[in-house]
């Protein structure tokens, strides 16, 4: 199976954008109460988990028929 660094750095950087975009830092000058809260990182991580599993079931199934 051949590497390909192309793919490879596409799915780091669509991760990496992912985690900043949905990362919010308190504001520390923000008075207690008041604002929306910071938005978690983990609450999409049983989505990604799922489609990673089924990805992952899809591209050994597909080997196991080249195979």
């Amino acid at each position: 199976m051949k590497f390909n660094y192309s793919k490879f750095l596409l799915s780091i950087v669509m991760l990496t954008v992912s985690f900043a975009t949905f990362a919010q830092a308190p504001d520390p000058d923000e008075e207690v109460g008041g604002g929306d809260p910071p938005a978690p990182i983990n609450t999409k991580l049983i989505y990604l988990a799922i489609v990673g599993i089924a990805f992952a079931y899809y591209q050994f199934r597909a080997q196991r028929k080249t195979a």
